[in-house]
């Protein structure tokens, strides 16, 4: 199987959907990571649960969460984690997102 790696970026995209649901209480910002964890141990254990879009990318909204989506990608080498986004973002926004971190920006 190929490694994960996280494109840069991906880390500050986690911490903002964690803080958006942490300041309703410390909790809610719990649960939320639980969520999440839940959803990378699913892509993990099968990563064609969610099918690709036709720009390439898999977009897995976090349950109970949806308004955040984990979006992931297949490269030669490696699975890149693009990015945690809020789902209800203009598609082209999030798309020129991942794009710009698919190549190594931020």
């Amino acid at each position: 199987m190929k490694p994960f790696r996280e494109a840069e970026g991906y880390a500050g995209d986690l911490q903002t959907a964690y803080d958006y649901y942490r300041n309703y209480s410390a909790r809610a910002g719990t649960r939320f990571l639980h969520a999440y964890l839940a959803e990378i141990a699913a892509i993990t254990a099968n990563l064609q649960v969610i099918h690709v879009s036709r720009h390439g990318w898999r977009q897995l909204p976090i349950r109970r969460y949806p308004r955040y989506a984990i979006f992931y990608k297949e490269l030669p080498d490696f699975w890149l984690l693009g990015g945690i986004v809020p789902a209800m973002r203009d598609p082209d926004q999030i798309l020129v997102k991942l794009l710009i971190r698919e190549l190594g920006g931020d």
